[in-house]
């Protein structure tokens, strides 16, 4: 119980006491302070970012491959065998739609790196994807269990890698963040933050 001095006599009362039990004297009321909670903090955007163009290394060397090694060896065959004129057109048309789905393949692939955008900020994980269509998932901080980042080693050798995200959601118990630069520091910034959040949580629940 706390105490406190009255004026008049100078002598120490409970602040509880309506008046001085002493002189008599009308004790004011203390005045408590008004009890503030935190408001949530604003999300605040951490890392973002796209898979990186370098995934797409192997269709560029097929085509590369495609359309310097395939031309050469028709003409190569064309001028050794002397072939039917007309064979040789048809198959030089082969090999032109043979280029060009490899460039068609490149260009699709390329669209969908950058139409896919990854996104961390101090709540939630959000993977935004689609050409034609948009689709948004996100993964709350507070449900992801566990996260893994792994390169292979053409992926060290380039700097990117995979950062996958195990989630207790029934929606996305799983997703895996492709070809994002620095992997391993990505993932450790979604570790920290996945766990400062829950931290919070049962410190909010046990006050």
């Amino acid at each position: 119980m706390a105490l406190t001095t009255c004026p008049d006599c100078r002598r120490e009362i409970s602040t509880a006491a309506p008046v001085c039990p002493h002189c008599g004297r009308p004790n004011a009321p203390a005045v408590t302070a008004p009890v503030t909670t935190q408001a949530p903090s604003a999300e605040e955007t951490l890392w973002h970012g796209s898979p990186s163009w370098l995934l797409l290394l192997g269709k560029i060397i097929w085509l590369v491959l495609a359309a310097i090694v395939l031309p050469a060896v028709l003409v190569w065959a064309n001028s050794r065998f002397l072939p039917d004129p007309s064979a040789m057109r048809i198959v030089w048309y082969v090999v032109a739609a043979v280029i060009v789905w490899r460039a068609v393949a490149v260009v699709i692939a390329l669209m969908r790196i950058r139409s896919t955008l990854y996104t961390v900020t101090n709540q939630r994980v959000i993977i935004e994807s689609g050409i034609a269509e948009k689709t948004v998932e996100d993964i709350d901080l507070r449900y992801i269990d566990e996260t893994h980042f792994q390169q292979r080693i053409v992926d060290r050798m380039l700097g990117i890698g995979n950062v996958t995200i195990v989630s207790s959601d029934k929606v996305a118990p799983q997703f895996v963040l492709r070809g994002v630069p620095d992997p391993r520091a990505l993932r450790e910034l979604i570790r920290a933050r996945s766990y400062e959040v829950s931290q919070r949580q049962l410190f909010t629940r046990a006050t």
